[in-house]
């Protein structure tokens, strides 16, 4: 596997970081309180993969891939991520340390679909990072704005039409909110959320109200 294949994100490209930045904080927006921190390894894919060809905030962007990460150890209690922004990049083999935060938003209406999706098809994972990406960047909350085709987020051909059409369609299932885990880089890589969703044990739900309580301060203060 070439480096260009191990990299989902794309540092070194010319994109409108100020935008790319807004949409990160507006999808932070939905994290309700800090469970802990979490330091693990990108093993590698963890589903089929495939390829997507993109324009960002009207960059011509062009060949990305696609699908969820493994990662080692386990972060309440599943083995997958998936990407959240691409302004950053995620090497496999490295490790790599995260803010673990509980949230609720349509990113976890979309994770919630995990165990519909057949992930050992290339064109159903590649759906599923595309259908995220796309409500990051474009829709967030507001499904009218769920359109692969225009706003900062475009899916350009020869990406699979089958993909595509698989994205709209997870899109189109992803109404509403639903819980999900945040995970926010506390480096330079990407931010992901861990798919699917597992309710966490009694135990780091006490942690996180106490968590929470802190992280409200400090808001409250800024």
């Amino acid at each position: 596997m070439t480096k260009r294949q191990m990299l989902l994100g794309f540092a070194a490209m010319s994109l409108s970081l100020a935008s790319v930045m807004t949409a990160r904080a507006n999808m932070f927006s939905e994290a309700q309180y800090q469970v802990g921190t979490a330091s693990f390894t990108i093993v590698g894919w963890g589903s089929a993969n495939g390829i997507a060809n993109i324009t960002f905030n009207s960059n011509p962007i062009g060949t990305v891939f696609a699908g969820l990460f493994q990662i080692s150890p386990p972060q309440q209690s599943t083995s997958y991520a998936a990407c959240v922004d691409l302004q950053n990049y995620i090497s496999f083999g490295n490790s790599y340390t995260y803010q673990v935060w509980y949230a609720s938003g349509r990113a976890g209406a979309l994770a919630a679909l995990y165990n519909s999706i057949n992930w050992s098809d290339a064109d159903e994972a590649v759906g599923f990072q595309l259908a995220l990406w796309e409500l990051v960047y474009d829709s967030y909350n507001n499904p009218l704005n769920d359109n692969l085709f225009a706003g900062n987020f475009i899916v350009n051909s020869p990406t699979s039409p089958v993909a595509i059409s698989k994205a709209q369609f997870f899109l189109s299932q992803a109404q509403g909110a639903a819980p999900y885990f945040y995970l926010r880089a506390e480096g330079g890589q990407q931010d992901l959320i861990l798919v699917p969703y597992v309710p966490e044990p009694a135990s780091l739900l006490a942690l996180g109200v106490g968590v929470a309580g802190v992280a409200l301060r400090r808001r409250r203060r800024a």
